[in-house]
């Protein structure tokens, strides 16, 4: 009995900003969601101590939940893994372990004895000596250093996958894909993003991104000279808010005002009175403008940015890849709800509709514990977590 295998997958993600856990098990052929957990990451506490700061959070987010009962799975970001799709040739009496071995050099700009490296077969023709596989290249030491903040935690992590990897097993059970359709996930993370080009239900490219939703933050609390916290419940209110035309500025400068301001200037108070007034008018205008301004027009320059990298990924896909272009664009990540990113993406590329990744299917079922709230609130930020709790699923 001590060696029987768990029945239940714990999917941990464990971001830069928050950690995001679910719990899944399998209720006949649909996957049952048992409980979800979500703690955001003390900011000041990470510039400090950033490994006390995951543990904290992953703590947190593990109340009410036992990974000694799951098969726990975690991912490693993009920036510490390689991810490559080499056609490989076997040579007569050679496995493909070996012939990966033999070729993985050339694929990989780290020193093999500096990664572990893992693959999987994608595709092979009839007839063909090639064999197709997805080839993934993670640093020890990465791997090292999670393990530390899963023992610090008494928790032991059975697998590792890709931040990227996992959400498209997320999205692929819960049968948001086509089989003749080209589509690009867009997984909005808090320092960084990526990209991942699926054709025909098959992962083909994938391009990490030097953007995240910080970027957003950053230029919220720059403009309205306001903490981390204020900046998120501004951009988290703003988004709920139907979008207004803004005052323009002549209307400051109406003619009633103007006559208003002549009237009282007339009557001399001091001798500095004209000056005063050209102040105070100077002031009240700089109030007004930082008033009105919205989170949508303060927003504008890092969505401009993150604009010009989604458009590298995709002329790169479309031009050097392939011929056919994405005609679906999939978004997934906290801030991937913002109606501003969708709008956007849908005007500046040609793509038949941008959509939300939404978890909440007929592939799964919900129990009733409240600490699902948070994920029925936006399950498109667990997407990371539900696919590393559906490939944990796929192991016990």
């Amino acid at each position: 009995m001590l060696f029987s295998k768990p029945k239940k997958a714990l999917g941990i993600d464990l971001g830069n900003h928050s950690v995001k856990v679910l719990q899944l098990s399998k209720q006949g052929r649909k996957i049952y969601i048992e409980e979800a957990g979500y703690a955001e990451i003390d900011n000041e506490l990470l510039g400090s101590d950033p490994v006390k700061a995951q543990i904290n959070a992953l703590l947190t987010a593990l109340t009410g939940i036992i990974p000694k009962q799951c098969c726990v799975v975690s991912a490693l970001p993009g920036n510490t893994t390689v991810v490559r799709y080499p056609k490989i040739t076997l040579k007569t009496n050679e496995t493909l372990s070996q012939a990966v071995q033999r070729e993985a050099a050339q694929y990989v700009p780290f020193d093999l004895n500096e990664v572990f490296l893992s693959w999987d077969v994608i595709a092979k023709e009839p007839g063909e000596e090639q064999i197709q596989i997805l080839l993934v290249a993670a640093k020890k030491d990465a791997i090292s250093s999670r393990l530390g903040i899963f023992q610090a935690c008494n928790i032991q992590c059975s697998v590792f996958d890709i931040d990227s990897i996992a959400i498209l097993n997320a999205i692929e059970r819960s049968r948001l894909l086509h089989l003749e359709e080209t589509v690009a996930i867009f997984d909005i993370g808090y320092s960084s993003s990526s990209i991942h080009f699926v054709r025909g239900m098959r992962s083909v490219f994938i391009r990490d991104l030097t953007w995240g939703t910080k970027d957003i933050l950053d230029a919220i609390m720059k403009e309205r000279r306001c903490d981390l916290r204020q900046a998120e419940k501004d951009l988290i209110l703003s988004s709920k808010e139907v979008k207004t035309e803004h005052p323009e500025a002549v209307e400051i400068e109406s003619p009633e005002v103007v006559e208003t301001e002549e009237v009282i200037t007339a009557e001399p108070v001091s001798p500095l009175g004209p000056l005063d007034e050209e102040f105070e008018l100077e002031r009240s205008h700089n109030e007004i403008s930082t008033e009105v301004k919205s989170v949508h027009d303060i927003i504008a320059s890092p969505i401009s940015r993150m604009i010009g990298e989604v458009r590298k990924s995709f002329e790169f896909f479309e031009h050097q890849l392939y011929e056919k272009p994405v005609q679906r664009i999939i978004l997934c990540g906290g801030v991937s709800s913002y109606p501003l990113i969708g709008e956007t993406l849908v005007e500046e590329f040609n793509v038949d509709r941008v959509d939300v990744a939404e978890l909440i299917t007929n592939e799964v079922i919900l129990s009733n514990s409240k600490s699902l709230d948070v994920f029925k609130e936006n399950s498109a930020k667990f997407a990371v977590a539900f696919g590393l709790a559906v490939r944990g699923l796929s192991e016990i």
